[in-house]
């Protein structure tokens, strides 16, 4: 089970994460109309994988700003001739 997850997510990863935003609001409207077909159960995973990629790019986001501070003014490199 572990490694059919980890190759789905896989998957996911490489999908363009641009595109998958412009499929969420169609994503939340088909999963808010619930008739619980499985048409409607594969918007709500979508709606949640979609939801996924948008929050692991988040704190990829914040950790990379916590990593690497902005420097502030000018920096100290000098061009050595």
């Amino acid at each position: 089970m572990k490694e059919m997850l980890d190759h789905l997510a896989d998957q996911i990863l490489d999908l363009d994460g641009s595109e998958l935003s412009e499929l969420l609001p169609q994503a939340q409207a088909r999963m808010e109309d619930c008739d619980l077909s499985r048409d409607w159960e594969r918007s709500v995973i979508t709606f949640f994988l979609i939801n996924g990629m948008r929050f692991k790019c988040s704190m990829a986001s914040k950790h990379k700003e916590q990593d690497c501070p902005k420097i502030k003014g000018r920096t100290r490199l000098r061009l050595v001739k």
